[in-house]
């Protein structure tokens, strides 16, 4: 039983990370849309509904490592960082990656009533939700080397940022 524990820890955590990631993109995208003034509806949606499965898939990852009785993780030790003995600061990485994401998602479902334009500066923090992610997943991970996880992601990283500089300049240049 504890390789398919082990496999189910690995696929929940790494389609989290590839749900989170798309997520990301996602967003990002509908960001060049609106500068561009083109509906963003769409995008949107595929956007919440990504950031959804994401979590769904990282309470699984928390599960699976609840039930693995190789590491015999407490939850604790997942919910706490640094109080853990394996790997402290990479599961301390993934658990405030976790809590960022929780508030993010909380936030998100609240923006009405806490007001687009605070919902906004908060939503800005994502970039360290998916860095300690990233992080944990790089340093504890075992399905992806850290020059394949730094092309996946600064090359589409790289081409957002140049599409809605393009996009700033074209808004620029009609007004």
């Amino acid at each position: 039983m504890e390789m398919l524990e082990w496999y189910m820890i690995r696929a929940t955590g790494t389609v989290a990370y590839l749900f989170l990631y798309l997520t990301v993109i996602v967003g990002l995208y509908s960001q060049v849309l609106k500068k561009r003034r083109q509906k963003i509806a769409i995008p949107l949606y595929l956007h919440e509904a990504l950031s959804n499965w994401a979590f769904i898939l990282v309470c699984g990852h928390l599960l699976f490592l609840l039930i693995d009785s190789y590491t015999s993780f407490k939850w604790i030790e997942l919910l706490v960082p640094f109080s853990t003995n394996y790997h402290p600061i990479p599961m301390a990485f993934g658990i405030l990656g976790l809590y960022f994401f929780i508030f993010t998602m909380l936030t998100s479902k609240l923006r009405k009533k806490i007001g687009y334009q605070k919902w906004r500066k908060l939503h800005a923090l994502n970039p360290i939700l998916y860095i300690f992610v990233t992080l944990h997943g790089l340093f504890l991970g075992t399905d992806f080397q850290g020059i394949i996880l730094t092309l996946i992601n600064v090359i589409p990283l790289l081409v957002m940022g140049i599409l809605m500089l393009k996009g700033k300049n074209n808004l620029n240049e009609a007004h």
